[in-house]
């Protein structure tokens, strides 16, 4: 899936400066993230059958997962190579590293579409809500199961279809309406670019990968109040508040307003928030 009218080095130009922004949200958003999104990282761990020893790619790492949980399975004889557009995001995930007491992975910053590493010289490779964002996701796919072993495995993450991912559908669908905007294109990349079990398996297939599968999961998300939701939006959230951010000051209250009051309609009596999301993963092999 190809995205089309755009240009592919401004996109990623743009996606560099929005992730470095958002780095400091994720910063402070991080153990709300990893308490929800945990499992996740382990699955694809566990589907890319990464073992003791392995040396494994992350491509858009962003904050260091799933490239943690691959560092805790690999251990001090094995490695993992780190990498993302965002030099924000990737200081970030060098913290993290360290306070977990992870010496074994390494830091790159490079955007998937310019990754150069010996033919043959990975183990496994992982991508956790990251090559999506990448506007030729089959060439880079392509170009990292270049990078890998014969038969070795990567596994990727998308979210589903808008219907199923609450958490970024309704204050997108929100902020659309607030600002009589029409949706995205098709295929453009981004966190639902790739809401299928075919597409998202098809991004794979499409860079060579053979006897591609797809899970299903769920991420649950949950919040103190709507209000809580809203700043969590508008500090993680790229592709929401580039929409709301160029707007007169007084048009941005209302968007961010809308947000809340469309929340609000989903919370529990007591105020609590709460959104399941549909989660798929697909892994390959090379």
């Amino acid at each position: 899936m190809q995205a089309t009218q755009i240009d592919a080095d401004d996109f990623r130009a743009r996606q560099r400066r929005d992730w470095n922004e958002a780095s400091e949200g994720w910063r402070d958003w991080n153990e709300l993230i990893d308490r929800a999104t945990a499992h996740v990282s382990e699955h694809m761990v566990s589907v890319a059958r990464i073992q003791p020893g392995y040396r494994v790619l992350d491509v858009a790492a962003g904050y260091g997962e799933p490239s943690l949980t691959a560092a805790k399975v690999v251990g001090p004889q094995g490695e993992v190579v780190a990498t993302d557009i965002s030099a924000g995001m990737l200081a970030y995930g060098r913290e993290r590293a360290s306070a977990a007491g992870l010496e074994n992975v390494r830091f790159v910053e490079s955007d998937a579409s310019s990754l150069d590493f010996p033919q043959g010289s990975f183990d496994a490779a992982l991508s956790r809500w990251g090559i999506i964002f990448e506007p030729d996701g089959e060439g880079a796919a392509t170009r990292v199961r270049s990078f890998l072993k014969p038969a070795a495995k990567m596994a990727i993450s998308s979210w589903g279809p808008p219907e199923r991912v609450p958490f970024l559908a309704v204050p997108m669908s929100t902020v659309m309406k607030t600002l009589d905007v029409p949706p995205p294109p098709p295929g453009t990349p981004g966190p639902l670019s790739r809401p299928t079990a075919e597409a998202i398996g098809g991004l794979l297939e499409g860079g060579g990968f053979s006897d591609v599968e797809v899970d299903e999961l769920e991420v649950s998300f949950e919040w103190g109040s709507p209000e809580e939701f809203t700043r969590f939006v508008q500090e993680i959230a790229p592709p929401i508040y580039n929409l709301v951010n160029p707007q007169p000051p007084d048009v941005q209250r209302e968007c961010w307003q809308a947000i809340t009051d469309a929340a609000r309609a989903h919370a529990s009596g007591g105020g609590a928030l709460r959104f399941s999301n549909l989660v798929l993963v697909a892994a390959g092999r090379s």
